[in-house]
């Protein structure tokens, strides 16, 4: 299932799917790495409206 499908059943509360994007240096991250570990704040914006 995609995972804008699966996002738009999520609730508030819900654990996040895990998903994987790459890192300012193209290195494949998976939300996964961090569960457990640390506070993950998840930020998108468009590419358009950023310095890089």
């Amino acid at each position: 299932m995609p995972l804008l499908a699966r996002a738009s059943n999520l609730k508030i509360g819900d654990r996040a799917p895990d998903f994987s994007l790459p890192d300012q240096h193209g290195k494949l991250v998976e939300l996964e790495d961090f569960r457990g570990k640390r506070s993950v704040v998840l930020a998108f914006y468009l590419r358009a409206s950023t310095p890089g």
